[in-house]
């Protein structure tokens, strides 16, 4: 994203020799100029008139979803040249488009209602908009970058940081706060901000990253024949980098939610890597443990006649910092009984899990989740994860499960971890009452060593045969009477939504727990 800005900013900006002229294609200019130079996130280049004289800055700021650049939407230019393949539904919703700060996306969008809605009004809260954008339905406001900054200190204080903000700004923020609230209520106007990573709690306020995908997401279409003329199916067939099993389904699921809504078809192909447990291109993961999501199958989807493909229209998982769609489902808990009706494991996988699971599992059972490896607080310290240096200690958490395996009665626990110092750990506690599922489990001394992702240290060879493991072991979690976990990884999500709310006792052990 090409951004307009009064002056370098503070920090890691980096200005750059180039200068840029201003012009009708000056954001297609520096966007050329940054990727075939390499630019970095952060990048500012002066923009002059024709006379030489500095009129404003632009700075380059990346897109991101799962913490990779992303492709800015380089073409969207000549995705929007006519209206074919653009979904609307997001951008129909409202009748006012507010942008608080000036980048290239506000004005695209502000250009695409201007040619295919004509009756919405556009108002820029930066009158330099007046250099991209004219017309009698554009209305501009005579600041210049100070509503974004507002809108990021609203964005902060709304989420407890920043508390120190002074008086004024108090009550500045308390005013849009009110505002915003009510503009919520009546739905028809859009306060579009550019955050990166733009979480709001009301529906009035969008990203302009989000608001470009909602309506490029599905432009490219294809027709590999004449089949099911009268469905359009969305073919998820995206690589899925190095996301772990749960984070895979459960993304798909989301994908699969918005795409049903919609009153489309989804179809799972997930045949491309990188992909840790795919075994060769030539197959499909979703396969190998799951049945298909829909009554089209994959071969069928090849044969029809409306096909959207997530990997042409660059869908990814876990996306929803950009995707409005995938959003809305991304942020809530897994909806048990939705889920499991969408997503089914095949009978091979379900025989696999059977033949598995500890006879002793028909008896009330504590479940324990300890997740470990690169979660461990000397692995968070190296790669500076806050929010993983506050996980419980391996001692105080082994005190907590014999605390609740005692207080609820159970002769046995049920331990998943692919961390082998602390499966040994909880095995010298228990001996015979632990039960677990045969798995790979690897250490690492993360406090001397460099860090490495799990992925790495557990090396899969075979993806199918441990990713059918993995869902054995969440399985047997989830027919446990209680489960106790130190973090919320995936499979706790999973094994807490496989179970239905029927745990009788299901808790998260914090850092600093005490009986």
């Amino acid at each position: 994203m090409i951004k307009i800005c009064s002056s370098p900013m503070a920090g890691d900006d980096r200005v750059a020799d180039k200068t840029f002229r201003l012009s009708e294609n000056l954001f297609l200019e520096a966007r050329d100029y940054v990727y075939a130079n390499g630019e970095t996130d952060g990048t500012c280049f002066p923009v002059v008139d024709a006379k030489g004289k500095i009129l404003f800055w632009i700075r380059y700021t990346e897109n991101l979803a799962l913490g990779v650049k992303r492709n800015d939407f380089a073409d969207y230019e000549k995705r929007f040249s006519d209206k074919k393949g653009l979904d609307f539904s997001l951008l129909d919703q409202y009748r006012v488009f507010v942008f608080t700060e000036l980048e290239e996306y506000s004005v695209a969008i502000a250009g695409l209602v201007q040619k295919f809605c004509p009756e919405k009004r556009c108002v820029f809260l930066d009158k330099r908009a007046k250099y991209f954008v004219k017309g009698k339905s554009v209305r501009f406001l005579p600041f210049c970058g100070g509503a974004g900054r507002y809108m990021e200190l609203l964005k902060n204080w709304m989420q407890g940081k920043n508390q120190n903000i002074g008086f004024v700004n108090r009550m500045i923020c308390l005013f849009l706060y009110r505002f915003i609230k009510v503009l919520d209520k009546k739905c028809h106007i859009c306060i579009v901000a550019a955050d990166r990573v733009c979480f709001w709690p009301v529906d009035s306020i969008r990203n302009s990253v989000k608001l470009l995908y909602s309506v490029l997401w599905c432009k490219n279409r294809q027709s590999f024949g004449n089949k099911n003329g009268d469905k359009t199916i969305v073919l998820l067939d995206y690589p899925c980098f190095n996301e772990g099993l749960v984070s895979i389904v459960r993304w798909t699921y989301t994908h699969i939610r918005w795409i049903l809504e919609k009153g489309y078809t989804p179809v799972v192909n997930l045949h491309a890597y990188p992909n840790q447990y795919l075994n060769s291109e030539k197959e499909n993961m979703w396969e190998y443990f799951f049945e298909p999501v829909s009554e089209i199958s994959v071969g069928e989807a090849y044969e029809s006649k409306n096909v959207i493909s997530a990997s042409d229209n660059m869908i990814l998982p876990g996306e929803s910092q950009i995707n409005p769609y995938q959003e809305k489902w991304g942020r809530r808990k897994l909806d048990s009984e939705e889920f499991c009706k969408l997503i089914r494991m095949n009978s091979e996988t379900r025989r696999y899990i059977e033949e598995k699971m500890p006879e002793e599992l028909s008896s009330k059972v504590l479940g324990v989740v300890m997740r470990g490896t690169d979660f461990r607080k000397d692995a968070a310290e190296k790669i500076n994860k806050e929010w993983r240096k506050n996980i419980v200690d391996a001692e105080t958490f082994l005190q907590a499960c014999i605390h609740y395996k005692n207080k609820l009665e159970y002769e046995y626990i049920f331990l998943a971890t692919e961390d082998a110092e602390y499966f040994d750990l909880f095995r010298q506690a228990f001996g015979d009452r632990l039960l677990s599922v045969e798995q790979k489990r690897v250490s690492y001394d993360y406090k001397n060593q460099e860090y490495v992702q799990i992925k790495d240290l557990l090396a899969i060879q075979d993806g199918k045969a441990a990713g059918r493991n993995y869902l054995a072991v969440i399985h047997c979690l989830s027919v446990c009477d209680s489960l106790l976990f130190n973090i919320e990884c995936g499979a706790a999500q999973l094994a807490e939504c496989w179970n239905n709310k029927k745990y009788r006792v299901c808790k998260q052990i914090a850092a600093g727990w005490k009986e």
